[in-house]
């Protein structure tokens, strides 16, 4: 009887075995159709199907299987806040153990690394790593720990994340996990790329890289060469960085996935632009950037639109510099991405300060120095080579366990020294903390002082400025009251003179109507000297209205002669009183000894702007003259002399015959 039952019951697990095989190789079939499909809605379709026949049948390793697949499936359409969605409506409706559960929350994890969403990524990872421990499941411990330290180093915490990559190691090593200990080597590489320390990063990218291309990992290695390829940029030895992008551009299109190709493209742009090639730099980040946008990847997004405002810095181009790194802050912000917003900034205090726009880039560059020292300080580089020892000294340990060469001697002197360069190292640490605060305390006073001579030095200058005003209008006060009033005085002598001595010949006459006409000439002169003296500052709307009076003037004396004013300028454009003068004086130079010596019947004076400059043209239909031939007098010397004085271009063009041409060519501030 017992016999019958044994063999009844064995039946029933064969029978059961079989139906369970039967059901995991129809899921596989369906998979695989869903994995082969060309359209993403066929893909979808058959992955559905798949979880759909697991669920009937209650194969959970099915179910949780076809939920993976069509998690992926979304995130590799950039759909990753589907992919997460699904994940979070669907896993409760089953009953997963530990291990599968465990699994789908590091997946989780995965996805809102893409989104750059860290601290949901940490809260995924912890929650993984927790169920693992309970399972003491040695290689998942090393993979969420391996998880936790790539979240804590892309949000800034290199203490964190160094903590997490080597306990990974120890685990890895001990448990033989070839793949693990590739994984935690390449990024304890990473750690010491960020610290500067590239021969111990090299080192450790090769072991990595070794280990991966032993087990056929393609994926892994084209990270590995990208990081490579990074340390060499740093270091510029750009030569070698190209082989090594360029070996990872090839396998990353061979291997068909759009993030490895995304980063490997943007890697190869910021070696081309620091080659000076930046016409090929914008041509590979534009390529990674149109990747990493249809993915919906922000965390490359912000990367990459910082690397286009570098590019842009090197061209030059710095008001397209200023747009590419707020859009990358955009991002960063966004994420929490502190590396990057501190690069940032300094791009923005690099492009502000090569605009002219001082004040944005001390700004800029303050934020950078706050995001610079909240990252990393003198503190986490000491624990970092902490923990690095810890590991060495157990790796050490352990071997000579293994070798049953342990000498107590030996370990007690190696306790001591350690002790002793943990005693001076603290000491040491102690007299840099003290000089850091000793240097920031004279710092401090020292800008104070600055400051104070700044402030004294700005009040003496308004007093000078104020100074100057007031003997301004005193000297034109002075001008008109006496000058002025003397030069009326011989102008009505003169004309006295003239009336008392009608009957004399006519040289005496022309002669005091010569010095009335010139007495009259010097006072016009003199209230336009007044006019300039009185103003700190000419606006173009009062330099026009001088110009057109004088213009109108010359009109009523040369009736025969026409006279053509015209204004082209929408600016609101101001000069200072010399700049003010100095133009006046030379349109009346100009229209004077056209008057004078051209025998012209039209004279043209236009004022227009042109490309950020302010354009006089004076010129007449004279007779003109051979510039090579004619000795060139007082009058254009003075004129050129002007412009000179007021940062200006002076050229004068005429032609016998054909008249001449005064062109004055003055920047606008």
């Amino acid at each position: 009887m017992n016999f019958l039952l044994r063999s009844v019951f064995a039946l029933l697990i064969f029978v059961s075995n079989v139906q369970a095989n039967e059901d995991s190789l129809l899921v596989a079939s369906l998979l695989k159709q869903a994995d082969q499909s060309q359209q993403e809605d066929s893909s979808l379709f058959y992955a559905n199907k798949a979880l759909e026949f697991a669920s009937k049948k209650n194969y959970i390793t099915g179910v949780l299987l076809s939920i993976t697949k069509i998690g992926n499936f979304y995130a590799m359409s950039g759909k990753l806040e589907e992919a997460i969605s699904f994940y979070k409506t669907t896993i409760p409706n089953y009953k997963f153990d530990a291990t599968q559960l465990s699994t789908a929350y590091n997946q989780i994890g995965i996805y809102h690394v893409y989104l750059g969403h860290y601290d949901s990524t940490e809260t995924y990872f912890l929650k993984a790593l927790e169920m693992r421990k309970q399972m003491n499941d040695s290689v998942g411990i090393g993979a969420s720990l391996n998880n936790l330290g790539n979240v804590m180093m892309s949000k800034g915490d290199y203490d964190k994340a160094v903590k997490y990559f080597f306990q990974s190691l120890k685990i890895r090593e001990t448990i033989k996990d070839s793949a693990g200990i590739a994984s935690s080597t390449n990024n304890i590489g990473m750690i010491y790329y960020k610290q500067q320390k590239f021969k111990e990063a090299i080192k450790y990218y090769h072991k990595a890289l070794e280990i991966n291309i032993k087990h056929h990992v393609v994926d892994k290695e084209i990270f590995i060469l990208n990081n490579l390829g990074n340390i060499y940029d740093e270091m510029n030895e750009l030569d070698s960085s190209v082989h090594y992008y360029s070996i990872a551009i090839n396998k990353a299109d061979e291997f068909g996935q759009n993030r490895l190709i995304a980063i490997s493209y943007g890697n190869m742009g910021v070696t081309q632009e620091k080659l000076g090639n930046y016409n090929e730099a914008i041509k590979y980040l534009n390529k990674a950037l149109q990747i990493r946008t249809e993915s919906n990847d922000l965390e490359g997004q912000a990367i990459l639109y910082n690397n286009l405002g570098s590019v842009y810095i090197s061209l030059n181009k710095n008001d397209s510099a200023v747009y590419f790194f707020k859009k990358s802050n955009d991002f960063t912000t966004l994420i929490g991405f502190n590396e990057a917003t501190r690069d940032n900034y300094l791009g923005l205090a690099t492009a502000y300060d090569k605009l002219g726009k001082y004040k944005e880039a001390f700004e800029a560059h303050k934020n950078y120095l706050v995001y610079k020292d909240s990252i990393f300080n003198e503190e986490s580089n000491k624990q970092i080579e902490e923990i690095r020892t810890q590991y060495e000294t157990e790796k050490k340990e352990k071997q000579l366990a293994e070798q049953e060469v342990i000498i107590t001697k030996e370990q007690l002197r190696v306790r001591q020294r350690n002790y002793t360069l943990v005693g001076l190292a603290l000491v040491l640490i102690f007299i840099v903390i003290l000089s850091v605060y000793v240097y920031k305390q004279q710092k401090f006073k020292q800008q104070k002082l600055i400051e104070e001579n700044r402030l004294k030095d700005e009040i003496a200058k308004i007093t000078l400025q104020n100074e100057l005003h007031e003997e301004r209008i005193r000297i034109s006060r002075d001008l008109h009251d006496n000058i002025g009033s003397q030069l009326t005085f011989i102008i009505s002598s003169v004309d006295n003179m003239g009336y008392l001595f009608k009957t004399a010949d006519e040289k005496l006459r022309e002669k005091l109507h010569g010095i009335a006409d010139f007495s009259r000439t010097t006072i016009t002169q003199l209230r336009d000297t007044i006019w300039a003296l009185n103003k700190d500052e000419i606006s173009f709307e009062d330099l026009k209205s001088r110009l057109y009076n004088y213009i109108e003037t010359a009109k009523i004396v040369k009736e025969n002669i026409t006279f053509n004013f015209e204004v082209d300028v929408k600016q609101k454009i101001s000069f200072n009183a010399i700049e003010g003068v100095n133009i006046y004086r030379i349109v009346q130079e100009a229209i004077n000894n056209s008057l004078k010596y051209s025998a012209a019947t039209t004279i043209n004076v236009l004022l227009k702007e042109e490309q950020d400059k302010l354009i006089l043209k004076i010129e007449d239909d004279g007779i003109g003259f051979n510039i090579n031939e004619v000795k060139l007098g007082n009058g254009l010397d003075n004129m050129k002399n002007r412009a000179t004085s007021i940062k200006a271009n002076f050229n004068i063009d005429s032609t016998p015959e054909k008249g001449t041409t005064i062109l004055l060519e003055m920047p606008i501030k």
